[in-house]
């Protein structure tokens, strides 16, 4: 018995340490590929999300790597798979336009504002609450970021709106996965079988109005003088979605959260030397400090009254990979994705 727990820690420590690199180094990735000259993000969310919808098929459909549950019809796809994939897009283009003008470093400190604007919105929607504890750990992460911004050597208006807007489409892409999954859980591959396609269509239409003249001229030039490169981009962001699977049944979601706390600063540090990121004593403060109210928040979470069922959050967690490979992958310890319970109290139908 000694044995085998000995082994579960060690597992347990493993995955957590092949997440928290593959997590990191697709965020260096990403910003490498855009400073190579490749200034195409919404081709770049395409690129992974295309990548992920292939994968996720062959592995759920052909392989049968797990069990299908649910049945992919004209109705799912357009009531439910699309309005979430379009979401699920914007998410990553904004993620990605981000890297264009902001250092990694900022980037990573204004990702604080993600439980903000998400409680809000989930707020506005009734699905979710406000309470005294959440309230104060929110407005504790909002000045901490805040502080940071204020210490940017090298702000970008354009940046810090990206990043805004790539937060807000996460926070709807988390009411619509609520409101219109509510009753069912799935396994990360079919998740992605599911909402990858969408994403990668509604991204390749993104690519075809605002990105295609530059990709003929530039772009498809730089995949095709580094292949390599991008194929590695957009595994990276599949493989990380499985690695947070891993993480979780190894650990737990709570856990999982902690990791990629330190994760985040890790990134934070690391992209000094990478990149040549300067980082104030101003925004070392404004970081500490909202690193302080996202652990806050987590505790206010779990002390909240209960809520009606469809609101149980999934701060930062989604059945697609971000911009950067950030991904919680549900607040469900068995590894499935949790989307809430449904209202009506009846029994989720799987062929929608």
């Amino acid at each position: 018995r000694g044995a085998m727990s000995d082994f579960s820690v060690l597992r347990a420590v493993v995955a957590c340490l092949t997440w928290s690199v593959a997590s990191s180094g697709i965020i260096f990735l990403n910003k490498f590929i855009m400073l190579d000259g490749f200034v195409f993000p919404m081709a770049l969310s395409f690129l992974g999300m295309a990548t992920s919808s292939v994968c996720s098929y062959i592995a759920v459909v052909r392989l049968k790597v797990v069990p299908q549950t649910i049945e992919i019809t004209t109705r799912f796809w357009v009531s439910r798979a699309l309005p979430i994939g379009v979401f699920g897009a914007l998410t990553l283009y904004f993620g990605n336009l981000a890297y264009l003008y902001i250092s990694v470093s900022f980037i990573q400190m204004l990702k604080g504002m993600t439980p903000v604007i998400t409680l809000c919105v989930g707020v506005l929607f009734q699905i979710d609450a406000f309470t005294y504890p959440l309230c104060a750990s929110l407005a504790v992460i909002g000045a901490g970021v805040m502080l940071s911004s204020y210490g940017e050597s090298a702000f970008a208006l354009a940046g810090l709106l990206a990043m805004l807007a790539a937060e807000s489409a996460e926070a709807g892409k988390v009411v619509l996965m609520q409101k219109l999954m509510a009753g069912l859980k799935l396994h990360v591959l079919e998740g992605l079988l599911c909402f990858a396609p969408p994403c990668a269509l509604a991204l390749g239409v993104g690519v075809l109005a605002l990105e295609w003249e530059g990709m003929v001229s530039v772009g498809f030039g730089k995949i095709a003088a580094n292949p390599i490169l991008y194929i590695l981009q957009g595994l990276m962001g599949f493989i990380v979605n499985l690695l947070v699977l891993s993480v979780i049944k190894s650990t737990s979601s709570v856990t999982f959260k902690v990791v990629s706390m330190m994760k985040n600063v890790a990134v934070v540090v690391g992209s000094v030397p990478l990149f040549g990121n300067s980082i104030t004593p101003m925004q070392y403060v404004g970081y500490t400090i909202s690193l302080a109210g996202f652990a806050g928040y987590q505790y206010a979470r779990a002390i909240q009254p209960a809520m009606p069922p469809a609101a149980k959050e999934k701060e930062g967690g989604s059945y697609l990979p971000q911009a950067d490979g950030d991904d919680a992958g549900g607040d469900s310890d068995d590894g499935l994705l949790d989307y809430g319970d449904d209202k009506t109290g009846r029994e989720p139908r799987l062929t929608v």
